[in-house]
């Protein structure tokens, strides 16, 4: 499933966080929207879940943890639709045997698993940042929005991250500030400052001076 945006243009207190932005990620891409803070990125992912969001897994910069929750319960939210509510309430105290082994197979894959019934409030950025990555797996969507989501994580948690991602994932789109990560990892990158896109280019055809205009966006 492909994603598309024609002539979009969204302000706030009428200034434009996006600007006549058209966009077209085919399906099976994997896509690196590369800006610094402000630039207009998380408006962009928001305005593609808004327009796709049956489809579409959302992993926001802000996570969007339950910080009194357990790991377990965390990632379980993301399925709550496919539970009764008599369900959902009875494994908030009587956790459900089949999810939680399902829930520490993915926890283990991000090197987690030990953490599986710990409280949100208790674990560091970059654990957090695996939790809501392992809700987005957990969730099994065709579509991966997502903002900022291995910022706090060292070199091997970020390639064991993004190869379940793309694995798991038909169609990734990923806000970063990272050239170097998007680069290495990704198909296209996407190059915005002040809410227009100034670079659409598949990684394998960027030039020396694409690099530096990319780093000069993130900057």
């Amino acid at each position: 499933m492909s994603l598309k945006l024609e002539n979009e243009t969204i302000a706030y207190e009428n200034k434009a966080v996006l600007d006549s932005i058209s966009l077209h990620v085919r399906s099976a891409e994997k896509v690196a929207l590369l800006g610094k803070s402000g630039c207009g990125k998380s408006t962009l992912l928001k305005r593609l879940y808004d327009t796709h969001e049956n489809s579409v897994s959302l992993i926001p910069q802000e996570l969007g943890l339950v910080e009194q929750l357990s790991v377990y319960h965390n990632v379980f939210i993301a399925r709550l639709d496919k539970h009764s509510t008599y369900q959902n309430i009875k494994n908030l105290l009587f956790p459900i045997k089949n999810e939680i082994d399902i829930i520490k197979e993915i926890l283990e894959a991000l090197h987690i698993g030990e953490l599986l019934f710990e409280k949100c409030a208790n674990l560091s950025g970059g654990q957090k940042q695996r939790v809501a990555i392992a809700r987005a797996l957990y969730q099994k969507k065709a579509i991966l929005l997502a903002d900022e989501p291995i910022s706090a994580l060292d070199e091997i948690a970020t390639k064991t991250s993004l190869k379940l991602l793309f694995d798991s994932f038909q169609t990734v789109v990923c806000a970063m500030h990272n050239v170097e990560i998007a680069l290495d990892s990704f198909e296209r990158v996407i190059g915005i400052k002040d809410g227009q896109i100034i670079l659409d280019k598949r990684c394998n055809e960027i030039t020396k001076e694409d690099t530096k205009e990319l780093y000069s966006v993130c900057i």
